[in-house]
């Protein structure tokens, strides 16, 4: 009786702990809004648009050029050719990015720059990014390139498991965009109906805003190329951000 006793606190202390645990994670209310907007203007009014740039952060602007690239065989070469004729700076943030051939000339076609001294940035989700070999994204950081994951998963956050960063922007040199719904991946190759669209500056520094992490590591940002922004060194490993 004396030897089951210790056992039973024991298995008392694990389930009140796993309990606890559960408690953290599950209990916690998201924030809603409570108070209606009164809508004072319709879509048309110019007011609309200078509304929902000092909503979304970059101002709408006028003097772009937009271009739709449709299915992955006009998607890719075009994002890879905006990357090999960067010369200052690539600020790329997706949510997949999976291992494979796809995911290999993306990785090479960065590194390749990071080497010729171009700043490159790159965030990618943490659960995204699950399929892509830890190697290569060693060997991006080892080129040069900062490169973050976002939101690792802890016993302590799984209630936040589905707080993903789904975007998915390629910025080159603050004046080319890409946006849009395609995955760093091979089962985006071919033919496929999300279509990201290409723009030219000055939309393109305003993607370049977008691109920078929801919440920036201590060790500054991942916008570090954009001006009145703190720049950072290469690190030698990719880390999380929180």
């Amino acid at each position: 009786m004396k030897t089951r006793l210790p056992l039973v606190a024991l298995a008392t202390a694990g389930v009140t702990l796993a309990a606890a645990i559960v408690a953290l994670n599950f209990t916690h209310r998201e924030k809603r809004i409570g108070q209606r907007i009164r809508r004072l203007y319709s879509a048309a009014d110019p007011d609309f648009g200078r509304a929902m740039g000092v909503l979304l952060g970059p101002a709408i602007v006028g003097g772009n050029r937009v271009e739709v690239l449709l299915n992955g065989d006009r998607i890719f070469p075009a994002m890879l050719a905006a990357i090999q004729d960067a010369r200052t700076s690539i600020n790329f943030e997706s949510f997949i990015y999976w291992s494979g051939a796809v995911g290999r000339q993306f990785a090479d076609a960065l590194a390749e720059r990071s080497r010729a001294g171009v700043k490159v940035h790159v965030l990618l989700d943490w659960v995204g990014s699950n399929k892509m070999d830890p190697a290569q994204l060693d060997e991006m950081a080892r080129a040069g390139i900062e490169v973050r994951r976002f939101h690792q998963l802890h016993w302590y956050n799984l209630g936040r498991m589905n707080n993903r960063t789904h975007r998915k922007v390629l910025v080159v040199d603050g004046r080319v965009g890409f946006t849009g719904g395609v995955g760093i991946a091979d089962q985006w190759a071919g033919a496929w109906s999300r279509a990201p669209s290409s723009s030219s500056k000055p939309a393109g520094w305003a993607c370049s805003a977008t691109a920078s992490p929801p919440r920036p590591p201590p060790e500054g940002t991942l916008a570090g190329s954009l001006p009145g922004l703190q720049s950072t060194r290469p690190i030698p490993r990719a880390h999380d951000v929180a």
